[in-house]
């Protein structure tokens, strides 16, 4: 099943030795099977804060074995990794997908990512997840991942939070969704006290 590599950063010198780890990196992820789907800033930020040396980064890949191959690789670990080391504060994580992989993007896909830190237990989520599923079918997202990480590659706070990875055909449809009547008064409302939510939408990545 699908796979993501998903990674939330601080930079704390993005200057650095960023540009060679970034160009190297696509190139290497590539030859394991890798796919980027969007990396950087928010192109809207809907809900929380994303601060403005918070960068993401969320790739695929045909299945968690292929990640970790990637992931622990000599060529990562040794040769591309160290260009990145001292530049940002890294929590990246290997979230297992949902159903079929995700289609190679149209130009104006975008991607919806929620980082929840949870007050108590993913139990109390239940009504809102399946409210909120039933919406997004609805106005034409579909999941990519839902839930904890399967494994911290690097970095503690994913592991304390639960991340919800939508795909949506635009940037017009995805905000559809999100102002919508049926999302902003009947579902949202029912994750009300229950953790505290961040949500972005990010620009698909042109290959």
């Amino acid at each position: 099943m699908t796979a993501y590599i998903i990674a939330n950063n601080h930079t704390t010198d993005y200057e650095a030795n960023l540009g060679a780890y970034r160009g190297r990196v696509t190139d290497v992820a590539v030859s394991f099977g890798g796919r980027y789907l969007a990396r950087g800033v928010p192109t809207q930020v809907l809900e929380g804060q994303w601060l403005p040396r918070q960068r993401n980064v969320i790739s695929r890949w045909d299945n968690q074995a292929a990640a970790e191959k990637f992931w622990f690789s000599d060529v990562y670990q040794k040769e591309v990794r160290p260009n990145r080391v001292g530049t940002a504060v890294n929590d990246i994580g290997l979230f297992e997908g949902e159903g079929e992989p995700a289609l190679a993007p149209a130009n104006d896909e975008v991607y919806m990512l929620v980082i929840a830190q949870l007050a108590d237990g993913p139990e109390k989520l239940i009504p809102y997840a399946k409210a909120a599923g039933a919406l997004v079918t609805q106005f034409g997202g579909h999941y990519l991942a839902r839930g904890a990480a399967a494994k911290m590659l690097e970095g503690q706070y994913l592991n304390r939070t639960r991340l919800v990875l939508s795909a949506w055909p635009s940037m017009h449809a995805a905000l559809k969704f999100w102002n919508s009547d049926e999302y902003q008064h009947n579902a949202k409302p029912l994750r009300a006290g229950t953790g505290i939510f961040d949500v972005a939408l990010f620009t698909a990545e042109k290959h």
